[in-house]
Parts: C-alpha cells; sequence; structure tokens
C-alpha cells in the first residue's frame, strides 16, 4: 500500500499514537514531526489538541513552556502548603468531636427514654 494514497482514517490508526508519543516524550513540534510522518502540519496538530484536551490539560501555547522542568515550590507556596495542611488536620480533629458529641447526645436520649419511658424524639411521617 502506497503511504501517499491512503485514506485520513488509515493515517490516524496507522500514525496517531507514534504523533502523541513523539510530541510528548520527544518534546517534538507539529513542522518536525510533519517532516517524519506523512500527515500534515494541521492534521498533526488537531490529533496534539484533542489528545491533550482529552487527558484535561491545556495545551501549551509555546513548544518551551511543554519542554520546561517542573520548577521547585517557592518558600511562600510551601508555607501556603504547611498553612493548608495545618488547617485540614485542626478540621478533622474538631469533626471526630462533634461526630463522638452526637453520638453522647443520641445515647443521652435513648437512655432518658427507657428511663422516663417518654417518646423524645419526634416520630416520622406526617402529623393528624
Amino acid at each position: 500500500m502506497e503511504v501517499n494514497k491512503i485514506g485520513w482514517k488509515e493515517k490516524h490508526r496507522l500514525y496517531y499514537d507514534k504523533v502523541i508519543d513523539m510530541h510528548i516524550n520527544y518534546g517534538m513540534g507539529y513542522q518536525k514531526i510533519s517532516h517524519i510522518v506523512p500527515v500534515s502540519k494541521s492534521g498533526i496538530c488537531k490529533w496534539i489538541i484533542n489528545f491533550e484536551s482529552e487527558r484535561g490539560n491545556k495545551y501549551p501555547k509555546d513548544m518551551k513552556q511543554a519542554k520546561q522542568e517542573p520548577v521547585e515550590k517557592s518558600t511562600s507556596e510551601v508555607t501556603d502548603n504547611k498553612t493548608i495542611q495545618d488547617k485540614i488536620a485542626s478540621l478533622e480533629r474538631q469533626l471526630r468531636k462533634e461526630k463522638l458529641q452526637a453520638d453522647a447526645y443520641d445515647t443521652m436520649i435513648d437512655i432518658a427514654e427507657k428511663k422516663f419511658n417518654i417518646p423524645i424524639r419526634k416520630k416520622a411521617g406526617a402529623k393528624q
């Protein structure tokens, strides 16, 4: 089968994974990939944009952004992260305390209902 005579779907099946791999793993741009793979530059562009949107990533407008190594967090970000983690821990402790208190109230009501034989909790259902 001659490469130039195959249809779009066949090209997609044959080259899509290769194009995405070259772009993601090797940081190649549309034009460089189009010289290697017999698919148009605009076709490659569409494939990559669709792939990125399916993954939930915004495609970087500049290829240099895609190649950059992750920047280490600044001290303010680390401090903010620590503050957030402390707040989460505090809220979790508060939640455990509130749940324990609610259980204690339920137990107290159960004991009072049995001891005094008085219904304290409202019964479910419509009033008659």
